[in-house]
């Protein structure tokens, strides 16, 4: 059922009575999701940052990320299979429940695997996660874990 949303100035698909429009993000949003999205000034006026195509046009659907930022839903399908973070803020996509077991297991490679003496080092990190900055970690090539989150996405 394609519709014309005036404020957009652009025909959908899918019914209007599916679809609300949201004044800030300039985009008609589906009304399952509305109420829970985040709001960007013009968020759907970007280019995806997977595909750098136009999204406000696309008809491929969007997606928000749990940072707020949006991604063609089929990109975000693709990103998903190598990635974890958004490809804007470098923020973890997916909940934390979901990353436990795989911050758990490098967390023990990081204890089984000491840095060699020569290689070792101490470094400042902020967390891309929490924001956190922490000083004086540990440096490992496998990762620094957020003292804070556990998050290994510093």
């Amino acid at each position: 059922k394609p519709f014309h949303c005036v404020q957009c100035g652009f025909c959908r698909v899918g019914g209007v009575e599916a679809f609300r429009h949201c004044n800030e993000c300039c985009m008609c949003i589906s009304v399952t999701v509305f109420d829970n999205h985040q709001c960007f000034k013009d968020k759907y006026k970007n280019n995806c940052p997977v595909c750098h195509e136009d999204m406000f046009s696309s008809r491929q659907s969007p997606q928000d990320l749990p940072c707020g930022h949006a991604i063609h839903a089929h990109c975000f399908r693709k990103l998903a299979g190598f990635d974890y973070r958004c490809p804007i803020c470098k923020k973890t996509v997916v909940s934390q429940q979901s990353m436990a077991a795989a911050w758990e297991a490098r967390a023990r490679d990081i204890a089984e695997h000491p840095m060699p003496a020569d290689l070792q080092r101490i470094v400042d990190i902020m967390c891309n996660d929490c924001e956190a900055k922490s000083h004086r970690q540990q440096w490992h090539f496998l990762g620094i874990q957020c003292p804070r989150c556990s998050s290994f996405n510093t």
